[in-house]
């Protein structure tokens, strides 16, 4: 993703028309409050992320809109009719309606379980937060990227670290900089390829996995030999190692290794899941059917699945996330300024470990970064009930 396109006006304008979509099926139904809400959401979504932000949003919101006014009149269980004037036939349009009202249900049956979840939603919240300091925040506060050596230095000052004031409220770094700028500016590139990293990580361990388990025989026995011979390697030093060989200028490569080596663990997981979810019955009315690989994972398997995935994924992106500062920290990824990372680095390069004044340097991104992570393991518990209609019935 390209960084220069987050918060841009053509995001804005882009967001807006996307919003119409919403709002005009709103009216139309005599809706008004899911269209605004609607409009607003495609707004932010097209502001924050361009297309990739509007388009999706236009999907969601309109399901939500048409869930609130939605009835199958055709539906024998809500139709006051007789069984046999109900038409069972439907046409394309009616489908799509259907669903669209289906996945709208579903949304805001997901919302009440996020906000019912007192610690899932505080996790949410603190998502959120992130979210807005690092696409919203850089367009109030400006990244202060110039040293300052001589307008900021105070009076008999050995350097121009400074503790945190009314003016900076975080402080001043090694070159006079504030800090606020440096948290603010610095977290989007970094959580993006940890993100990146979690998502390839996740797509990679769920394919293979279910693969395995689904097939077996010759190639199940060298998906796991692989598997067990990446175990044994301590990922952590071979990062460092290949860092050393390797340049790791482009965070997205970055990302494809961190995959690459991170997808073990969770495919065997994946594996023992489906080996169970196969001796289901309706598994094996699929494979007396004959419906082929793709529908069996994609529509049998992985849907019973999907809570414990998206779980695991979140768990390795935080994964990622540590092994990125990490390689930051110990110099051997050529990040540039800003980034937690970074700040990390060149505070224990500078001597911040032995200035009291320097500790907010330190302390601020390690305090993000913690969060960040936090915010992500507290939003796993609601997710368990945003999956799980057990759960959910269990409010």
């Amino acid at each position: 993703m390209d960084l220069q396109s987050l918060a841009s006006p053509t995001g804005l304008l882009i967001g807006a028309l996307c919003g119409l979509v919403p709002l005009v099926i709103a009216l139309r139904n005599r809706t008004p409050r899911p269209g605004i809400l609607g409009f607003l959401a495609c707004l932010l979504s097209g502001f924050a992320c361009n297309v990739l932000g509007g388009l999706p949003m236009i999907l969601l919101t309109v399901a939500v809109v048409v869930s609130y006014t939605y009835t199958d009149r055709d539906d024998p269980f809500l139709s006051r009719a007789a069984l046999e004037e109900v038409d069972f036939e439907e046409t394309f349009g009616a489908m799509v309606t259907r669903r669209l009202a289906g996945l709208g249900r579903t949304i805001r049956a997901a919302s009440r379980a996020l906000v019912r979840n007192k610690a899932g939603f505080l996790g949410f919240l603190g998502l959120v937060f992130f979210f807005v300091l690092n696409i919203f925040g850089p367009m109030v506060i400006p990244y202060d990227g110039q040293p300052h050596f001589y307008d900021r230095r105070r009076e008999g000052a050995i350097n121009l670290f400074q503790g945190p004031s009314a003016e900076f409220p975080l402080g001043l770094d090694w070159q006079g900089r504030d800090i606020l700028s440096h948290i603010v500016h610095g977290g989007r590139a970094l959580i993006i390829t940890s993100v990146q990293a979690g998502v390839i990580t996740t797509v990679i361990a769920v394919i293979l996995g279910a693969v395995a388990a689904l097939i077996g025989g010759l190639l199940d026995q060298i998906l796991n030999a692989i598997a067990n011979f990446i175990l044994t390697i301590p990922q952590f030093p071979l990062l460092v190692v290949l860092a050393g060989l390797i340049s790791f200028e482009d965070r997205f490569f970055l990302a494809v290794l961190l995959g690459l080596l991170d997808w073990p663990t969770l495919m065997r997981a994946v594996r023992a899941q489906v080996l169970s979810l196969r001796e289901r019955d309706y598994v094996e009315a699929a494979y007396a059917l004959d419906l082929g690989l793709p529908h069996i994972v994609m529509r049998e398997v992985l849907p019973q699945m999907i809570s414990y995935i998206v779980i695991n994924m979140i768990f390795s992106i935080r994964g990622a996330m540590y092994a990125i500062v990490g390689l930051v920290f110990l110099g051997m990824v050529p990040f540039t300024e800003p980034d937690w990372g970074v700040m990390i680095f060149m505070g224990r390069s500078q001597g911040a470990l032995f200035s009291a004044e320097a500790a907010s340097m330190l302390l601020s991104p390690v305090i993000a970064v913690a969060l960040f992570q936090l915010s992500l393991v507290l939003f796993t518990r609601s997710l368990e009930e945003v999956f799980n209609p057990r759960l959910r019935a269990g409010l």
